[in-house]
């Protein structure tokens, strides 16, 4: 889930940057407004966009599926580590209290929402103003000018000219219905409260709502009258984020300056296509990023391996035939290194199929452990986290301190089920002797799994393991 809003709030700040760098200037307010409203969601997407013609152009150098990474701090404080049905690490310390950091996310959409709240009863405290019938609501004793869907709230200290033209103004927020689009914004920042370019979207389209309005305000009175109002205004407008407000001097010379500016030319509408190749980056990232941690395949360019497989192959033959080990190991070689998955299905290569190891994402059914079922996406993770739970608890956790270790030390352990459901070939590297065994221990005493299948074949498939103490 943190890698998900990583992910959110890094692909806002690319469209953020390309509006401010391409399109801020620009006179296309309308299309300003919708690139606003849709990148923000397009970021939400985007990290769930898995296109495989992508995923198959992107050679992947990794064919272990890699589990989430166990967490081991000092036993004197926390014992295990577990993973919540969210997928978030927890620390079960000793006492029993457990803390998990999607709580401190929960707290701040409670908190978000509590303050919208408050702004919500302040600001519904001015209809008691209103007049039945009416959606002109005169505030007395004040000079706001605001808009709320269909109201508009007038201070009764405006000169009847004033609001003449505010009207004008205001009819196009209206009209244009402009307070779902900041609304739409308090949503996300109730949701995505700790992320700041949530704040900096609102305040860019609420400076589009700005423009749009004036846009067609001076229509039909001098630019001239229409500054005037704008700078000779008191400024005591409430300050609501849901509102479009009148006299907002924190943007109004902004406006006057957008006022001024001679309408972009066609041409320039070109800049929107700056999103085809931001879009097919992001794109390009997430496949990436599914491919390396999920193991998607080989790369596409094997065409000449194959061939040169085939030659060693006819160059052994030649001198002497090729023995049942030789003949044995070009199998698999082969079987590896094609770029058609689909050569399993031949039954010549049955005998190596314990050899391969097949990757998480062409597997059609991948390795179980037994107390997991559902759809293939629900079995993947509660296999990992079954492994992960199962090697926590395992793991001798006083064993770095014995060893008399430090800081932030690592240790890798590799795995294959194999063909059985047997875990087999386990290997560790990291930081002490004593550690790596450990580990490979703690793999071992895995139950027997489900094994994995492809082509109606049990397979063999490699998983990696990292074990993180911080000491």
């Amino acid at each position: 889930m943190i890698r998900y809003m990583i992910e959110i709030i890094c692909f806002q700040a690319i469209f953020l940057i390309g509006y401010k760098v391409f399109l801020k200037k620009e006179t296309f307010f309308t299309y300003n407004r919708m690139y606003l409203l849709i990148t923000p969601l397009l970021a939400i997407v985007l990290p769930f966009l898995k296109i495989a013609e992508l995923q198959r152009m992107i050679p992947v150098q990794e064919v272990a599926t890699v589990l989430p990474e166990v967490i081991l701090e000092s036993y004197a404080t926390t014992a295990i580590d577990i993973v919540n049905p969210m997928g978030v690490v927890i620390s079960n310390t000793p006492n029993g209290y457990v803390f998990d950091w999607i709580h401190i996310y929960y707290i701040g959409i409670l908190i978000s929402i509590l303050l919208f709240g408050y702004k919500i009863v302040q600001f519904t405290h001015l209809f008691r103003f209103k007049e039945k019938g009416k959606r002109i609501i005169i505030v007395p004793d004040s000079t706001v000018a605001f808009t709320f869907f269909n109201y508009v709230f007038l201070g009764e200290k405006l000169s009847p000219l004033s609001r003449k033209r505010i009207l004008a103004h205001e009819y196009i927020h209206i009209k244009q219905r402009h307070t779902l689009d900041l609304l739409f914004f308090e949503v996300l920042r109730i949701v995505f409260w700790f992320n700041p370019l949530v704040y900096i979207y609102q305040k860019e389209i609420t400076l589009v709502h700005e423009y749009l309005a004036d846009g067609h305000a001076v229509a039909n009175t001098s630019k001239k009258q229409y500054y005037e109002e704008l700078l000779n205004t008191v400024f005591d407008t409430k300050q609501m984020s849901f509102i479009n407000p009148f006299f907002n001097h924190s943007i109004i010379k902004k406006r006057i300056i957008m006022l001024q500016k001679t309408k972009s030319k066609k041409i320039a509408k070109a800049k929107y296509l700056f999103l085809v190749p931001a879009l097919f980056s992001i794109l390009v990232y997430t496949a990436c990023t599914d491919a390396q941690a999920g193991g998607t395949g080989y790369s596409s360019s094997d065409s000449e391996i194959i061939k040169n497989i085939e030659v060693l192959k006819n160059s052994i033959a030649k001198q002497g035939g090729l023995t049942e080990e030789e003949e044995r190991a070009l199998k698999v070689l082969t079987a590896v290194t094609a770029n058609d998955k689909d050569i399993l299905k031949d039954s010549t290569y049955d005998e190596v199929l314990n050899d391969l190891d097949i990757p998480f994402g062409v597997i059609e059914k991948v390795p179980t452990f037994p107390e997991c079922s559902g759809t293939l996406k629900e079995i993947k993770k509660c296999t990992s986290q079954k492994i992960k739970i199962h090697a926590n608890k395992g793991f001798n956790a006083k064993l770095p301190e014995e060893l008399g270790l430090t800081g932030i030390k690592r240790v890798v352990a590799v795995f294959k089920i194999d063909t059985a459901g047997n875990i087999v070939d386990v290997r560790a590297r990291g930081a002490h002797p004593k550690l790596e065994k450990e580990a490979i221990r703690v793999i071992k005493t895995l139950p027997q799994m489900i094994p994995g299948e492809h082509n109606g074949k049990k397979v063999s498939v490699l998983y990696e393991l990292p074990f993180t103490f911080n000491l």
